[in-house]
């Protein structure tokens, strides 16, 4: 790995670096971090089905709406963490092939080679990109591990039959006493839920943005090829062999493609629905919260003011790419019809006509449904379910 050079990636390989994404997924490298982390993710979700129990049995204490549905939402990110986890360590040997897309060198043909100057400009904003939001997702999780600490240094419940505020408020099946005599323990028990989910999360997110991204620069460059075909001064040979070595490099991307798909169709799609819940449930307590009669701490209303940003963020963010990807793809077809074809023999005319036959043959994208693709008016579509859910919840519980 330390051959490996920053500059040969499109995507941030630094970054990658700092969180040992590496080490995770090198199927030839040491299996000891790999399977750390996998007793870990097994650790945490017992604690979680251990806390479940608490809405089994009966509690000295009740829960609000709001807090009821905090809790379930702290609950479902767990269990969609450690499942994104699952996924991703049981395809090790594909997610390492599938590095091979982020290379510089990936498409080898003479042309695809002439546009490296894409590759540079998309490479400095995905570091832009991913740096700015893995910040943005370690302050959103650290409110959820910092705020309920301060509140338990500063503040004491004036009711002894009142749980003192936790990082997560998992529904623990033990008594209030006990959990307010034991309170330090229970903390660090969901502090080391919580940085299993905050590490979790931005792997998955990092890793699934560079893809993306790559496989988005990639399709670019193969754009650019195809369109200056005839461009030069060559003979009718040249342009039909720097055709061929062109759609030679773009059978390998789309390779590449279907492999990726095949990986993160279930977990992209589960992801768009549990998150789409996730949305809409805490944009009610936040608006439960904000304009309740009771008092509630600020504190609470800017966690969960940035964890719903940060939900929305994350929702457009992916419907942005998969769109992006699935406009890029098309456009390819569009950018080899724009060659100089009119002046090229039968031979080359009908090369052409085939690849743009295969292109429109090869439908790679992620659909919700037949009619639904995983894009931007997907998103528009859950943000308008959304406000129609919690406007109908809103009167309800009102």
């Amino acid at each position: 790995m330390n051959k490996l050079r920053a500059e040969d990636f499109v995507i941030n390989f630094e970054l990658m670096k700092r969180f040992r994404f590496y080490d995770i997924f090198k199927p030839n490298g040491s299996k000891i971090y790999r399977l750390l982390l996998l007793y870990y993710g097994v650790f945490v979700n017992c604690i979680v089905v251990y806390s479940s129990l608490g809405f089994f049995v009966k509690m000295e204490d009740t829960l609000s709406y709001s807090d009821y549905f905090t809790i379930i939402f702290a609950m479902i990110s767990i269990f969609l963490c450690s499942w994104r986890f699952y996924i991703f360590l049981s395809n090790v040997e594909i997610i390492y092939d599938l590095s091979n897309v982020t290379r510089f060198n990936f498409l080898k043909s003479k042309d695809c080679c002439k546009n490296i100057n894409i590759l540079c400009g998309y490479r400095d904003r995905v570091i832009k990109i991913t740096n700015h939001f893995s910040l943005f997702s370690l302050i959103v999780m650290s409110q959820w591990i910092l705020f309920a600490l301060v509140r338990s240094a500063f503040t004491s419940p004036e009711d002894e039959n009142i749980r003192q505020q936790n990082i997560l408020n998992l529904r623990f099946p033990i008594s209030i006493h006990t959990y307010n005599q034991y309170y330090f323990i229970l903390y660090l028990t969901e502090l080391v839920i919580s940085v299993f989910v905050a590490y979790v999360m931005i792997l998955s997110d990092i890793l699934l943005m560079s893809w993306c991204w790559s496989i988005i620069a990639q399709q670019e460059v193969l754009s650019q090829a195809f369109r200056k075909i005839g461009l030069e001064d060559n003979s009718q040979k040249m342009y039909y062999e720097d055709f061929k070595s062109i759609l030679v490099d773009q059978i390998r991307l789309n390779l590449k493609i279907k492999l990726f798909y095949s990986v993160v169709r279930s977990v992209i799609l589960t992801y768009a629905a549990i998150m789409s819940t996730c949305f809409i449930i805490l944009t009610y307590v936040l608006i439960v919260v904000s304009f309740s009669k009771e008092s509630h701490s600020i504190l609470d209303i800017i966690k969960l003011g940035s964890s719903t940003s940060y939900t929305c963020v994350h929702l457009f963010l992916y419907c942005y790419l998969f769109d992006n990807m699935n406009v890029k793809l098309q456009s390819v077809n569009t950018r080899i019809y724009s060659c100089d074809w009119t002046r090229m023999d039968v031979k080359f005319k009908k090369l052409l006509l085939l690849t743009m036959q295969m292109n429109n043959a090869n439908n790679l994208m992620i659909k919700a449904s037949p009619k639904k693709i995983v894009n931007l008016q997907l998103f528009a579509n859950i943000v308008t379910m959304s406000y129609n859910i919690v406007s109908v919840m809103l009167k309800t519980t009102g």
